[in-house]
């Protein structure tokens, strides 16, 4: 049967007030999965951890996180989507203040846990209800409104709990975000009482099998160019902190203050990218070109930035940092778009669901890899930087080759 919310109907009016609250919750959702990050030097130093145990640490919220995203992708399709991340919300809300309780390692790894089951509902959830109330024109404007959260997260998340975490200390850190976090739960209580309307298209039309989603070209040619970016994503993203004060000698304020500008460039350059596409795309370029492009844009400009970083100076390395902010956020709203417009309303929540969770393995494998490779290098981050470049790099062989052209699965 197909839910109430997979039947309404996408409006023709852009539609704010959703895409915004959506753009939140991934804030959020980073903003609570970034503060092992933004507290790594701290925990790395209380509980004497080498950096292949901080990898392992790091990359603990993943496995739960990428297991849970194909059951979540079915309950968004069968339950609704609206109230599939209102109770993941809660979840990964309630374990990130339990996180500031813990007094030990174990704890900390099992609440991680906890938190990636909850934050796996995010994009599933998220994907599913651009895909079924926002219309073909204003969908890559929509996307990047919600994409937007994954990195303004990292930055407030940085800049915020920083500031608490130098001033009053990690836990405290964990504990006032956690908290924080419920309040989005109060406005998104009208989105759970949004009426359905009903989608002439798809009324009556039975959804996909999930074998016919499996066996879809397109879905693995995402996956593989999504795990390319991932990679690139999650190094800088739990990496870079440490990098920033282990090998370029940063304080614990200048670094919160360099990594917050990383993800300042890559929420701009999010915005801009969405309303690029939409006006190309309304002035007759099609999906494939507008995608296609930003997609190759974003993954040639990340690697080759990360492959440079080794050997920069201070100032340009720098730059190459904020140039690597710029570059992924070509990848966001593209990626999201695409997938929408592949799976469409029937089928967006089970197709992100499979995409995240193979995709999402990068979040397992950089920071652990990466560890590794700084370990057994003399805590030298220069093959890390290497290996996650060529990484970046292949993505463009997945959006040129491996993807189809971008036109809507005809399911029947």
């Amino acid at each position: 049967m197909r839910s109430a919310e997979r039947s309404g109907a996408a409006p023709s009016r852009f539609p704010l007030a959703l895409a915004a609250l959506l753009g939140a919750a991934l804030l959020i959702n980073y903003v609570d999965r970034g503060t092992i990050s933004t507290a790594s030097p701290l925990i790395k130093s209380e509980f004497h951890l080498d950096a292949e145990q901080m990898g392992l640490l790091l990359s603990a919220f993943f496995t739960t996180y990428v297991l849970s995203q194909p059951l979540m992708g079915v309950l968004v399709d069968r339950l609704g989507a609206a109230r599939v991340l209102a109770a993941g919300f809660t979840v990964w809300s309630v374990g990130t203040f339990l996180a500031g309780l813990t007094g030990s390692v174990l704890g900390l790894v099992a609440l991680r846990l906890v938190m990636g089951a909850g934050e796996s509902v995010c994009y599933p959830s998220g994907f599913a209800l651009i895909a079924q109330r926002v219309r073909d024109q204003h969908r890559a404007r929509a996307t990047a409104i919600m994409q937007v959260g994954s990195v303004v997260g990292p930055a407030l998340g940085t800049f915020l709990g920083g500031a608490i975490m130098i001033r009053y200390g990690w836990r405290t850190m964990f504990i006032a975000l956690g908290l924080a976090s419920l309040l989005w739960l109060l406005p998104w209580v009208a989105q759970l009482r949004t009426p359905p309307r009903p989608e002439p298209a798809d009324a009556g039309a039975p959804a996909p099998r999930w074998s016919d989603i499996v066996r879809q070209r397109a879905l693995w040619g995402t996956v593989f160019g999504n795990f390319c970016s991932n990679y690139a994503f999650y190094f800088v993203f739990t990496w870079v902190p440490l990098y920033l004060v282990e090998e370029r000698g940063l304080s614990l304020a200048v670094m919160t203050r360099v990594q917050g500008l990383i993800w300042v460039m890559d929420a701009l350059s999010i915005l801009a990218a969405g309303w690029l596409i939409d006006w190309w795309i309304r002035r007759g370029a099609t999906a494939s070109l507008a995608y296609k492009t930003a997609l190759c844009l974003s993954a040639a400009g990340v690697g080759l930035c990360l492959l440079s970083l080794s050997g920069a100076g201070a100032a340009a390395g720098a730059a190459l940092l904020l140039a690597t902010g710029l570059a992924d956020g070509l990848n966001s709203p593209s990626v999201g778009a695409l997938t929408q417009r592949f799976a469409g309303p029937l089928a967006t929540g089970r197709w992100m669901g499979t995409q995240n969770a193979v995709s999402n393995t990068a979040g397992i494998l950089a920071p652990s890899v990466s560890g590794f490779l700084i370990e057994h290098n003399g805590g030298r981050y220069t093959v890390a930087l290497w290996v996650t470049g060529a990484v970046a790099l292949l993505g463009i062989l997945a959006w040129l080759v491996v993807v189809p052209p971008v036109e809507p699965v005809d399911w029947s």
